[in-house]
């Protein structure tokens, strides 16, 4: 099971649609009209919330490895400017992996290949 998530902007509705029908606690950048924050806003917002960032853009990691900020965790979903489809079948890769959410952390997925680096 996926730990409770902050969608950011670049994750499709039908993504957060079918991760809700799944179960996992998710909230919406886009539906939260998060669209004018900046990344470190956003990665701020899901730190105070205790939820991980789900994202396409590099840029979380870059903010969390290099520059400090902290985190509860990401997971950056590769490559992006795929259809929702492609994005649900790696998703529910992911539901079924045994993986230990235990935050701080980043995890990468890419097309049946899952990167974890703990923080």
């Amino acid at each position: 099971m996926l730990p409770p998530l902050v969608a950011d902007m670049n994750i499709g509705i039908p993504v957060i649609q079918f991760l809700r029908e799944s179960g996992i606690d998710i909230v919406s950048s886009v539906e939260m009209q998060w669209g004018h924050l900046s990344d470190e806003q956003i990665l701020a917002r899901a730190y105070a919330m205790d939820r991980f960032v789900l994202t396409h853009d590099s840029d979380f990691g870059t903010l969390a490895v290099f520059r400090g900020y902290p985190l509860t965790g990401i997971i950056y979903l590769r490559p992006g400017g795929r259809l929702p489809s492609e994005v649900i079948a790696d998703l529910c890769d992911l539901l079924t992996a045994s993986v230990d959410w235990t935050p701080p952390m980043i995890v990468v997925y890419r097309s049946g290949r899952l990167r974890i680096r703990k923080l």
